[in-house]
């Protein structure tokens, strides 16, 4: 009894944590191809088999130390909290009472008239699943939980069905899910402390420093998600570059030049926020250079708002610390990105309209349906 007790309270859910991990490294390097269909669907055969091998090793270890099954739905219901999209897993969850109990039956631990059962014991874990999964008032941690105490309960009243009832199955079915529970929750906050620690090291990275505006890099990747989404129809690039923005270092100094760059940047970047919300993103390439990323609105409103901000520092100079009233004005090119253009040619062309503005005497905005330069009264 007492190695009963230790195989379902510390061995099964030990070797059930370790099935998780695994399949969890499958499904992460599984992601990175999602955008192959060939490698997606060989490495999806992967995991299903992966999972059917795992589930008949834990299967026989289960019957032959505990004659009890309830941890074979644990990792189906663990990776489908993870990730309820993957159809995958839904109908892995849906077969695997079905195919675990042809095994016992196979191996003459139950019979094959009981399919009435099966069916149904796999119905009750499909159902229990897809309900708590769309109970989204609840958290995802007490979710998983009542799965959980889902199985073990599920799985003593099919013991009892089919009179087969032992103390070792109480004993695997509460404490030893119990302890299960608590061996995934401590795994789940460590990979919760560690994917925020590489979303706040990814957010550093894509951060201008002095700014606090995205730089290039977070630039590339956000053109790259642009372009998938079906529901954006259009996106103007834009080159900036303040005026004459060294004799400003040179007559006040770097530290005034970095105010002027912060008060210009948290301008530009509120007002193409507030005009375009939701589809408009500012970046700083370095120095006194700026993009700008506008979706679903046309150049034409794009050029009009940035007439606008110039404007604004024309006719309101920025009043420094030290009490420096500074006056701006930028330069700037717009196009628009076309379909199944490469970023760095719609970047290049919004930079040459940028320095053909700069090389005709700056302070001019032009766009791809503008060539003639226009200046700021």
């Amino acid at each position: 009894m007492a190695i009963e007790i230790f195989d379902a309270v510390i061995y099964l859910p030990i070797i059930v944590i370790c099935m998780v991990i695994g399949q969890i490294y499958f499904e992460q390097y599984l992601a990175s191809f999602k955008n192959q269909r060939s490698a997606n669907f060989i490495l999806t055969i992967v995991i299903v088999v992966t999972y059917l091998i795992q589930e008949f090793c834990l299967l026989q270890i289960s019957l032959v130390n505990i004659r009890d099954a309830a941890f074979i739905m644990v990792l189906p219901v663990t990776m489908l909290f993870r990730n309820s999209h993957n159809k995958t897993w839904w109908w892995l969850l849906a077969i695997t009472p079905i195919l675990a109990n042809l095994y016992v039956a196979y191996i003459k631990l139950s019979s094959f008239n009981d399919w009435g059962i099966w069916i149904a014991q796999s119905a009750i874990f499909f159902l229990v699943c897809l309900g708590l999964i769309n109970k989204k008032h609840l958290s995802l941690r007490i979710r998983y939980t009542m799965a959980i105490a889902g199985l073990g309960i599920v799985e003593l009243l099919y013991l009892t069905l089919l009179n087969q009832f032992r103390p070792a199955s109480i004993i695997a079915s509460t404490a030893g899910l119990g302890v299960f529970l608590i061996l995934e929750g401590q795994r789940y906050a460590v990979e919760m402390k560690k994917d925020q620690k590489l979303k706040l090291l990814q957010n550093e990275s894509e951060r201008d420093d002095l700014t606090g505006l995205l730089n290039y890099r977070a630039l590339s990747q956000e053109i790259e998600n642009l372009t998938k989404r079906k529901e954006i129809h259009n996106i103007v690039i834009g080159g900036l570059d303040i005026d004459h923005f060294k004799a400003i270092n040179d007559r006040y100094g770097h530290f005034v030049g970095n105010e002027v760059l912060n008060r210009f940047s948290t301008t530009l970047r509120d007002r193409i926020h507030s005009e375009f919300p939701n589809h408009g993103y500012v970046y700083r390439f370095g120095g006194e250079e700026f993009s700008i990323v506008v979706t679903n609105h046309s150049i034409s409103e794009v050029h009009a708002v940035l007439q606008s901000v110039e404007h604004q520092f024309v006719q309101h100079p920025i009043v420094t610390t030290e009490g420096d009233h500074i006056s701006l004005s930028f330069s700037a090119g717009l196009t628009n990105h076309l379909n199944g253009e490469v970023l760095d040619n719609t970047l290049k062309r919004a930079d040459r309209m940028l320095y053909s503005v700069k090389n005709n005497g700056r302070g001019w905005i032009i766009t791809d349906h503008h060539h003639k330069l226009e200046a700021v009264e």
